[in-house]
């Protein structure tokens, strides 16, 4: 169970920065997404399975319309791709195979905060019939029945938040600087919790630090440490609309090492 969950949770805990007032250097960033635009949201992770580095791919396209406090943000899922070995594909494709095509509409409010998920019942229901087929399907006993049941008995436990903290753990990073205050010089401090499949979840803290900008495009870096993990992401952010336009992420636990990259690009 512990294993299929970690692919529908966020891979790792969001640092969330404070809100903070304005101050000498400091750069305010808004929260304004283009409407009727369609994105390209690419995320590929990196990390050793069974003893060779193996590579996890998503791609979703997204779309911003007004809300009449905030923003919908529509999401679909459209692929799902790895070259692991089956002790990592087979939890990763039961998590997500399930919601390829099917479009979850998420409210945000004027913060980039997600508020809801419209029709998020009825988006699980057809989440839990693919999986039963899935079992039906598969072997009973072999590595996709296993992943498929565990992820089916999670899918059915959770509470109306938790599955809306699920559905959405994978945009919300998109989100991190809206309508945020960051700093040069020596950055703002930072605490939370880092948790992936390389370990049990740690707390972590440091600095995010304002590099520079170009035009209205930021560069931003993270750095936290903590009881044997160290993570480092770079972030660029439009500072109009808010957006994390990139992410590069690298956490080390331990020894282990998993990298992960996220893009946001304008639709093909």
């Amino acid at each position: 169970m512990a294993t299929a969950a970690m692919f529908l949770l966020a891979l790792f805990a969001l640092v969330m920065p404070a809100r903070a007032q304005e101050q000498a250097g400091a750069v305010a960033i808004g929260f304004a997404p283009p409407l009727a635009t369609s994105y390209l949201y690419r995320i590929e992770q990196k990390r050793v399975i069974e003893g060779r580095e193996s590579r996890f791919v998503t791609e979703r396209l997204l779309r911003f319309d007004k809300a009449p406090d905030g923003y919908w943000l529509s999401v679909t899922l459209r692929r799902v791709d790895t070259d692991a070995p089956p002790a990592g594909a087979e939890p990763f494709r039961a998590a997500l195979l399930p919601l390829v095509g099917i479009q979850h509409r998420f409210l945000l409010d004027a913060n980039g905060q997600v508020k809801s998920l419209e029709d998020d019942a009825a988006i699980a229901a057809r989440a839990a019939d693919a999986l039963r087929q899935m079992l039906a399907d598969f072997p009973q006993g072999g590595p996709r029945h296993r992943a498929a049941s565990n992820i089916l008995a999670l899918l059915s436990g959770l509470s109306a938040e938790g599955r809306l903290a699920l559905l959405s753990g994978e945009v919300r990073p998109l989100f991190l600087f809206a309508n945020n205050i960051v700093l040069g010089g020596e950055g703002r401090g930072l605490k939370s919790m880092a948790g992936s499949p390389l370990g049990r979840p740690v707390p972590v803290e440091g600095r995010v630090l304002l590099n520079a900008g170009q035009g209205d495009m930021l560069s931003l870096t993270e750095q936290l440490v903590g009881e044997g993990a160290t993570v480092h992401v770079d972030y660029r952010v439009d500072r109009p609309s808010g957006l994390v336009m990139e992410q590069a992420r690298t956490l080390s636990y331990r020894g282990l090492r998993m990298t992960e990259t996220r893009l946001l690009t304008p639709a093909p």
